[in-house]
Formats: C-alpha cells, sequence, structure tokens
C-alpha cells in the first residue's frame, strides 16, 4: 500500500474521532439537560462553558494519541455512551 494513501486513512481516522468527541459532548450535554429539567435554566449555561472549554482538548486529543484506531474507538465509545445516556433519560 502507498505510504500515502495509508497515511489518508489514518489522518481520516482522526478527523472522524475529533467530530466523534464533539458529537459526544453534545450528547452528553442533551442527556444531563433531560435528566434534571427543572434545573435546566441553570445547568445548560454552564454546560455550555464546560463543553467549550473541553472541546478544543477532546478534539485535539484525537490527533495526539499515537493509534488512530485508539483515538476512534475512544471517541465512538464516548458518543455512544452519551447516546445511550440520552435515550435513557429522555
Amino acid at each position: 500500500m502507498d505510504k500515502r494513501v495509508k497515511n489518508s486513512h489514518a489522518y481520516a481516522c482522526r478527523i472522524t474521532a475529533a467530530l466523534l468527541v464533539w458529537l459526544a459532548l453534545v450528547l452528553w450535554g442533551s442527556a444531563l439537560v433531560a435528566l434534571s429539567p427543572a434545573m435546566s435554566p441553570a445547568t445548560i449555561p454552564g454546560y455550555r462553558v464546560l463543553a467549550s472549554a473541553l472541546a478544543p482538548f477532546g478534539m485535539v486529543w484525537a490527533f495526539w494519541v499515537q493509534s488512530p484506531l485508539y483515538a476512534l474507538c475512544g471517541s465512538a465509545g464516548l458518543a455512544a455512551c452519551g447516546g445511550l445516556f440520552l435515550v435513557l433519560h429522555a
């Protein structure tokens, strides 16, 4: 396999992992809001600040880890857990 093709596959995995981290933050935030609707007016701004602070580190993390597969599996796991949490509490 050509080295450029191999590098493009690794880069595509890392980009997908970064987008899945962003999706995980959105899903976990939605689940937290669904979990406590009475506290939603206070919870939403606080979570937005927290998610905005964590998003850059989470998205760059996908490029810091050694293996693109590890980044993809880790971020997919976070997104899947957030989605499951949202479904269970919605």
